[in-house]
């Protein structure tokens, strides 16, 4: 088995994040309570963060 470099596992966290973020979405569209969908609507918030953050290491990174 190979061994990842450094990119290759922030690639790997911007593809979970990207699940979380569906995942997030999906949790926003069938959730009831408004209590619960500002919570999820705060979680979706970070990790589109995140996913912006992880995109920005992966365009800036240096090879």
């Amino acid at each position: 088995m190979e061994t990842k470099n450094a990119k290759q596992h922030v690639q790997d966290v911007t593809t979970k994040l990207q699940d979380a973020k569906n995942c997030l979405n999906q949790a926003l569209s069938s959730v009831e309570k408004p209590e619960n969908k500002q919570q999820i609507a705060n979680t979706l918030d970070s990790v589109d963060i995140a996913l912006q953050d992880a995109n920005a290491t992966l365009s800036n990174y240096k090879e």
